[in-house]
């Protein structure tokens, strides 16, 4: 913390934490699996009306 100003560097908090250290409450995070592989940006569009993805199908996401 900032003593002159009285800003704190972590405006959640210092006691905050992204994630839970301890195991035993939560159980262990599973990675995602895609079916298909991920569509880019510029990219055509997966409808096949012959844009790019950004601008016709992935403007809604």
């Amino acid at each position: 913390m900032n003593d002159k100003r009285g800003i704190s560097t972590n405006p959640m908090g210092e006691d905050n934490q992204a994630g839970c250290s301890d195991t035993s409450c939560c159980p262990p995070r599973t990675p995602i699996t895609r079916d298909a592989p991920k569509v880019g940006r510029n990219d055509p569009c997966i409808c096949g009306n012959g844009r790019k993805f950004k601008k016709c199908c992935g403007k809604n996401l």
